[in-house]
């Protein structure tokens, strides 16, 4: 992305917008710097009608900004750029650049309400998925225990890469999380079966290495995995056990795993917490998936007279 050049005071000003974003806020590298990108394109627009004087911002000039740059790219990610402008208001408000919190003027943009439910196997189908892994050869143990944190304890790729061997609290059963989404750390349980993946893949397959991370390659050298190669894993994974699945990667079987809980009763609040989710509505999704609920829930269909 081009960088527009700002008055000073404001370069000076987006740099602790830069800060607040990924030391406070705790957003991850790249969210932040779309966030500084278009809090760039914001005070570009304003310095083009005069010197921005921000504590004379009015709520009229937030929208009509807004109005114009969904006019000017019509069908472009106006949920995206509301949410960034948003966020940069609330800043400005915190650090006192702002006496009110315009933030609260900017209208929330709607959303479809045609979203698919989420793309999941089904119990069968996750055993067999399993039961494909071939424990046995090359690599065997290491992805069946990247399997298990996928499928049972709804890791994403990342967490499952960043995974250090420190961060195994064996005497407590649990892992520890310090590369979550926003940067949070997150604590999770050990079932034994996970537990009992890990310690084979320790014990008998992981490379000589002094690298932290828990999953490496088995090339010479070995190397750290990527979410990539982790999604890779559950494609290869896939192939093997003859399935076939409208979603390929590491995050068919996070989706799998709340999915069954769901299904089984678990609330979307519970479901919120083992995922990490910040705000429940994310899970939300899930509840399209709750079949027994939806059935309760469903009118019946209006006979016709003939």
């Amino acid at each position: 992305m081009k960088t527009i050049p700002l008055d000073p005071s404001l370069e000076a000003l987006l740099r602790d917008y830069e800060h607040y974003c990924c030391a406070v806020a705790g957003l991850a590298t790249s969210t932040c710097a779309l966030r500084l990108w278009r809090a760039r394109l914001f005070l570009a627009d304003l310095s083009t009608r005069g010197p921005v004087v921000l504590s004379q911002l009015s709520a009229p000039v937030v929208v009509g900004y807004l109005t114009e740059a969904e006019a000017s790219s019509p069908g472009g990610p106006l949920a995206s750029l509301a949410s960034a402008v948003r966020c940069f208001l609330r800043f400005l408000h915190v650090r006192g650049y702002l006496p009110l919190p315009l933030d609260q003027s900017v209208p929330r943009v709607a959303h479809p309400a045609t979203d698919p439910p989420p793309k999941y196997l089904t119990p069968a189908q996750l055993d067999q998925l399993l039961g494909a892994t071939d424990r046995q050869g090359a690599e065997g143990r290491r992805d069946y225990a990247i399997l298990l944190c996928l499928a049972r304890l709804g890791m994403r790729a990342g967490e499952v890469a960043h995974l250090c061997l420190g961060d195994v609290n064996w005497p407590q059963s649990c892992l520890q999380l310090p590369h979550t989404k926003g940067q949070r750390t997150g604590l999770l349980p050990l079932p034994q079966p996970v537990g009992a993946a890990l310690v084979a893949y320790l014990r008998r397959e992981r490379p000589r290495t002094a690298l932290p991370q828990l999953f490496v390659s088995a090339d010479e050298p070995p190397r750290a995995m990527t979410s990539n190669s982790v999604s890779k894993v559950v494609k290869r994974a896939l192939a093997r056990a003859g399935l076939w699945a409208p979603s390929q990667g590491a995050h068919l079987l996070r989706h799998t795993l709340a999915t069954h809980l769901v299904q089984k009763g678990a609330s979307l609040k519970a479901v919120a917490d083992l995922l990490r989710h910040r705000q429940l509505q994310t899970t939300g999704i899930y509840a399209k998936v709750n079949q027994p609920m939806l059935a309760e829930v469903a009118q019946p269909w209006p006979e016709v007279g003939s």
